[in-house]
């Protein structure tokens, strides 16, 4: 099972990295696409709908990819599912130039995800480490309206829960996902990573690089 998650984990940041190198897309619904026909060309299907959300969409948490044009903050959600196991990765692109404001909020939704990722331990409830993240998100935590993460494996989403009222305890070889976000109507940002939890550390299985990508 971990073996067939890992590589479902490495072919999606595969596609997405081979996404970020040649972008040329003007709508969330060009970038969806895209994604779809390069996981049929690697055997694969999607493991949930791509979700690219850009414009005023943010405060639609599983918003619908439209003809919506790209601009500002663009998130991207992505996942395949590689013999029957799910991976689950997002990543942050923008279009433009960044505001200071912008950047700072970026900046603090990685900060609050690595701590997550050094929380993650064994031993642990679920439950604690999804409510310090939204402590460390300080005065934004009423914007962060979802979960912190969930179980993947054959589903997408599944147990063990990431949530403040999760009664799941951390075990090894859990396969969850660790994405705090925070949505406004001004922007929307959201980091995810799918990780293994091992007996002395926590195993980032879509290790991409996090560093914002800013297009011309």
């Amino acid at each position: 099972m971990i073996d067939h998650i890992r590589e479902s984990c490495k072919i999606s940041c595969e596609i997405l990295s081979e996404c970020f190198d040649n972008f040329y897309f003007e709508t969330e619904i060009e970038v969806a696409k895209w994604l779809r026909k390069k996981t049929k060309e690697r055997n694969c299907k999607v493991a949930f709908p791509p979700l690219v959300v850009s414009g005023n969409n943010f405060l639609e948490i599983h918003h619908n990819s439209n003809k919506t044009k790209l601009k500002k903050f663009i998130i991207v959600d992505f996942g395949v599912k590689y013999e029957g196991y799910c991976s689950d990765v997002t990543r942050m692109l923008y279009k433009g130039k960044p505001g200071k404001e912008e950047l700072e909020m970026y900046e603090l939704i990685v900060k609050v995800q690595k701590n997550a990722l050094k929380n993650s331990e064994l031993r642990k409830d679920y439950c604690d480490i999804d409510l310090k993240a939204r402590i460390d998100l300080g005065r934004y935590k009423k914007y962060f309206e979802h979960s912190l993460g969930h179980g993947v494996s054959r589903k997408i989403h599944q147990k063990p829960w990431v949530n403040f009222k999760s009664k799941d305890i951390v075990k090894e070889n859990d396969v969850v996902t660790i994405e705090p976000g925070v949505y406004t109507k001004k922007f929307g940002i959201r980091i995810e990573d799918t990780i293994l939890i091992r007996k002395n550390k926590v195993e980032i299985l879509t290790p991409l690089s996090k560093k914002l990508i800013v297009l011309d």
